[in-house]
């Protein structure tokens, strides 16, 4: 899970220029997110580490990530 959220990260860098700032996910991804970190970290470390805010929707097929102003203000 940890290597395709990467590759999402740098393939967007790549394509847009700028480091997404918003990790969407499922539950079912989240936990095995947690699990290929660290079972000790909180989802704010995984948020920190990441450097982006995790959107958490059962409706998500996949993870994605993406860039907004709006997040961008929240994290400075």
């Amino acid at each position: 899970m940890l290597g395709h959220i990467y590759r999402l990260i740098a393939e967007f860098e790549q394509s847009h220029g700028v480091h997404p700032n918003l990790l969407y996910l499922n539950r079912f991804h989240s936990e095995h997110l947690v699990e290929a970190l660290d079972t000790a970290m909180s989802m704010s470390d995984i948020r920190d580490l990441l450097k982006m805010e995790l959107i958490i929707d059962h409706d998500i097929m996949h993870p994605h990530v993406a860039w907004t102003h709006t997040a961008n203000k929240l994290a400075s």
